[in-house]
């Protein structure tokens, strides 16, 4: 992937991935008046270090110059090389709820423990709940301390430049996004993604992050902004026709699993397998299970479904969407 030209003093890094879906992750450099604010940074790694450092000299910046990273949420690949850079003395930003989730961060045993009680409950096969049990927390994620700068809404504090801060939740229970009034840009993390809708997570039994991922779509589209610069892919020129397409995506599959259940009642594992016929890997029988969890809880809270938990721990229709 090439680096894309932003103007207004922004310096786009495509910096690679292990993983080829998506290859890289989109590095942001925003000149100030005095240094420049780093947003994202990559996985943990020597190898991915060493090819930050190399991007950073061809660009004519050093790290000595960098007084601020932001992370916009709480993914190894866009965190996993903080303590590397913290290590150099720049100063780690995170939202200020990120602090309720650092340890399930470093320990990606905990990080799941709570989905694999739910997943029990909704259905899951044995082979499904090993595969979720024998989850261990990857070299690339590194390790992440408490931040030195902990975020709120509203404008960064010593800082020059008019960077704002928006509170995005849905993808991430801490991900924001980044509003620079000078240039009319949104930096999205994965809240808003140019090709794909982001993955929205089922955590436990009690979150709602696709009800707070239409909210913050929602935010995002009344807020001024021209461009849209996103964690993965391509700068988005059309930012509020992107977020009526993805707000547009999850009605129609919230109506396709209205139609799934129609007059019967369905686990969530069996719903999931309706929704997603074809085969898939493990790790996308994952993702597919917790976001059709995701779906459900969100349909349960608009009062669409009933959710049975005294008997057969079942979903079933109360109203068409």
């Amino acid at each position: 992937m090439k680096n894309f030209k932003l103007s207004n003093g922004i310096t786009h890094i495509p910096l690679e991935l292990p993983w080829t879906s998506p290859g890289f992750v989109n590095v942001y450099l925003i000149e100030d008046s005095d240094g420049y604010i780093m947003i994202d940074c990559g996985v943990n790694g020597e190898k991915y270090f060493s090819l930050l450092k190399n991007y950073l000299k061809e660009e004519n910046i050093e790290l000595n110059e960098i007084k601020l990273l932001i992370g916009t949420h709480m993914h190894s690949d866009h965190i996993g090389l903080s303590d590397s850079l913290r290590n150099e003395g720049i100063p780690f930003a995170l939202y200020k709820n990120s602090v309720d989730f650092l340890n399930e961060y470093n320990d990606w045993s905990l990080r799941f423990k709570d989905l694999f009680i739910y997943s029990k409950k909704e259905g899951a096969p044995k082979s499904f709940l090993s595969d979720i049990q024998s989850i261990t927390t990857p070299t690339y994620a590194g390790k992440v301390k408490k931040p030195d700068v902990l975020l709120d809404e509203g404008k960064i504090k010593n800082i020059n430049r008019d960077l704002s801060v928006i509170f995005t939740p849905g993808h991430d229970q801490s991900e924001i996004s980044i509003h620079d009034s000078k240039s009319k840009v949104i930096f999205s993390g994965d809240h808003i993604l140019p090709r794909i809708t982001p993955f929205i997570p089922t955590i436990d039994s009690e979150s709602n992050l696709l009800n707070d991922f239409i909210i913050s779509l929602e935010k995002i589209e009344n807020i001024e902004h021209e461009t849209i610069a996103p964690g993965h892919g391509k700068i988005i020129n059309e930012p509020h026709k992107r977020i009526r397409q993805m707000i547009l995506h999850h009605q129609r599959r919230s109506e396709k699993i209205v139609e799934l259940l129609g007059n019967k009642k369905l686990t969530g594992w069996e719903i999931t397998n309706l929704l997603f016929p074809r085969k898939l890997d493990a790790l996308n029988l994952r993702l597919a299970f917790q976001e059709t969890l995701a779906h459900l809880k969100y349909l349960e809270n608009k009062k669409v479904l009933k959710h049975n938990i005294e008997k057969y721990n079942s979903w079933e229709v109360i109203k068409k969407a």
